[in-house]
């Protein structure tokens, strides 16, 4: 195993990282700050990045520090199939609400109503995260207003989170989503790492695992930062196959051709 050739404590190039250790990109902290204020003025958030960008990681910490007692925070996961009914029935079951076999209009009403009993009665404020909201139909897309229009549209009760892959900013420019548009309250579009937090993300993680010398020249870094397209998680992939053939070739400094050979290893096409 690599881990014990390079002498490292821990296999630090899994996503399976203590929040407290996350590395703090641009992204990430830009990510952060945004959904901070969403929570405090409420309404419609879209955020948007290429797979791997550490979009759900970020979620997750942003969840993970919201005070239990003053936030509800009711998350789901959709999918192609998903219908309007299934969207609303996941809410309706995070808010306690027995759903059945009711009407729709039936439904959204005592959704609305219980989202109102949250703040007005138990202060408690909502706040709905969509991951992969890529996914969502039009037709869900086209009633998340339902979510949003309280009081004649005059106050927003709840924080709603769309997180996707940039298709999803694609279809919400569509002509027919302009009354969805003009309720987004904050718009941000993750970049990727770039070839400095590359470097830094490696040297912060083998860190981590106790390393104090540098496994990875700079022609390596470029080569990395070129091959990961901005993913953290595909540069985990890079990095831990990278590792993975140095231990192989009893290797001590790991160069360019080294990371051109891990990520022909991982080519699957």
């Amino acid at each position: 195993m690599y881990t014990s050739y390079y002498g490292m404590d821990c296999n630090p190039f899994v996503k399976e990282v203590k929040q407290e250790n996350s590395f703090e990109s641009k992204d990430y902290k830009e990510l952060l700050y945004r959904l901070n204020y969403l929570k405090e003025v409420k309404g419609l958030g879209v955020f948007t990045g290429l797979t791997g960008y550490g979009k759900t990681f970020c979620i997750r910490s942003f969840a993970e520090n919201l005070n239990k007692d003053l936030y509800k925070v009711i998350y789901i996961t959709p999918n192609a199939s998903y219908t309007l009914f299934d969207f609303f029935k996941s809410i309706g079951d995070a808010l306690g609400l027995g759903i059945g076999a009711c009407y729709q209009v039936d439904m959204y009403n005592n959704i609305q109503k219980a989202i109102k009993q949250l703040v007005l009665v138990d202060r408690v404020e909502p706040i709905i995260i969509v991951d992969d909201a890529h996914t969502l139909s039009r037709e869900i897309l086209k009633n998340l207003k339902i979510l949003l229009n309280f009081d004649m549209d005059s106050k927003d009760y709840l924080t709603l989170i769309l997180i996707g892959q940039p298709e999803l900013k694609d279809e919400l420019g569509r002509e027919i989503f302009e009354s969805i548009r003009q309720r987004v309250i904050v718009n941000y579009t993750m970049e990727g790492l770039t070839r400095e937090e590359v470097k830094n993300y490696i040297e912060t993680r083998l860190e981590l695992a106790n390393v104090k010398v540098s496994l990875f020249t700079e022609d390596a870094i470029n080569a990395l930062y070129s091959c990961c397209n901005g993913s953290s998680r595909k540069l985990n992939s890079l990095v831990s196959n990278c590792l993975i053939l140095g231990c192989q070739k009893r290797l001590n400094k790991l160069d360019s051709e080294i990371v051109m050979e891990a990520k022909k290893e991982m080519d699957l096409k």
